[in-house]
């Protein structure tokens, strides 16, 4: 079953091409890396796939039904950010409440009535992060890593089938980076689908089945699976994510 289907994905800002004919499935369960060079479509790809923007040519379906401006409310309404758990390259995009508290409570209280129940599961997912002594601050005094724990948390605390993740390692010193990968590792091997962007190659080869090769002129150059992607070096130096010494992702950002 593929979660997403894409034929002829076009997106345009003031006629210039960001992203340029895609034609893609995404499998149920399965895990996904965008690699490309930076400007390739990577970010814009994946606020698509998230419904925040929906400006686009050609066709997409989520599950089985398409995914448009003219549907998203319907969508929406269904529960789309219940199934669908989106993390912004920039953090300070996301996070929009006034503590920390909150903005982990957010999500859960659009569908749970019981506000000790809201309270226990923000605390056991802020706990999951060892941020739960700081449920009570601001976040405008958090430090870059910290608000990235906190818009993990506000993700993952509703429990989404699909993964939408934007740099989600970016900000963390090497330990967090490391636990993040392993928290992100379990819900892959629980079945989560998961779409992520990271320069952390060791991230990558631990999350990633498949890759999405976006060329720098905005198109998808291949889909495989990861050992056979990263074999191929002329396809990597075509990205522009690799040079001719086969630096490996030198050029992902």
């Amino acid at each position: 079953m593929n979660v997403y289907s894409a034929k002829n994905l076009t997106y345009k800002i003031n006629n210039k091409i960001i992203l340029d004919n895609l034609n893609f499935e995404i499998e149920k369960g399965k895990s996904y890396a965008l690699i490309g060079c930076n400007g390739s479509g990577k970010t814009t790809l994946m606020k698509i796939l998230a419904g925040v923007e929906l400006n686009f040519e050609g066709e997409l379906y989520f599950f089985d039904k398409k995914l448009d401006k003219s549907t998203f409310e319907k969508l929406f309404k269904e529960g789309f950010y219940k199934k669908v758990g989106y993390l912004f390259q920039d953090t300070d995009l996301q996070l929009f409440n006034l503590n920390v508290f909150d903005e982990i409570a957010f999500g859960p209280r659009q569908y749970i009535a019981d506000e000790k129940e809201i309270e226990k599961r923000v605390f056991e997912i802020a706990k999951l992060f060892g941020i739960e002594n700081l449920l009570q601050s601001d976040i405008l005094v958090l430090s870059g890593g910290e608000k990235k724990k906190v818009a993990l948390a506000s993700i993952l605390v509703n429990n989404p089938d699909i993964l939408i993740l934007d740099e989600p390692t970016n900000d963390l010193d090497p330990k967090s980076i490391r636990f993040v990968a392993k928290v992100l590792s379990e819900l892959k091997n629980a079945g989560k689908t998961i779409i992520l962007s990271t320069h952390h190659f060791d991230v990558l080869l631990l999350l990633a089945d498949f890759m999405i090769v976006m060329s720098p002129d905005h198109r998808i150059l291949k889909i495989g699976k990861t050992e056979e992607i990263l074999k191929d070096k002329e396809l990597l130096i075509e990205a522009n994510v690799i040079d001719e010494e086969f630096e490996i992702f030198k050029k992902i950002y």
